[in-house]
């Protein structure tokens, strides 16, 4: 089976504080104690939750998908940037 794992599934064998965050945040989306907020740039209201520290899974961003990628690129451009 490890020859034939899937891209996600190395992903997440090899991010587990990542997959924890995403799961908590689904949970507590499902149960109500969190609820979706629309994108704090443009104010889109069909948004991903974002992690600045995976380490505080409850602390989440609320971007719109082009803000969210825009961010990633960004941050990958320039590691030293906070958030």
């Amino acid at each position: 089976m490890s020859e034939n794992r899937t891209r996600q599934k190395k992903w997440k064998d090899a991010h587990p504080l990542e997959v924890l965050a995403h799961q908590y945040v689904r949970s507590a989306l499902r149960r109500g104690l969190l609820s979706r907020e629309p994108c704090e740039v443009c104010g889109e209201e069909i948004v991903d939750a974002h992690h600045d520290d995976y380490e505080q899974p409850r602390k989440v961003r609320w971007l719109c998908r082009l803000h969210h990628r825009r961010h990633h690129i960004l941050k990958r451009r320039d590691p030293g940037t906070s958030s």
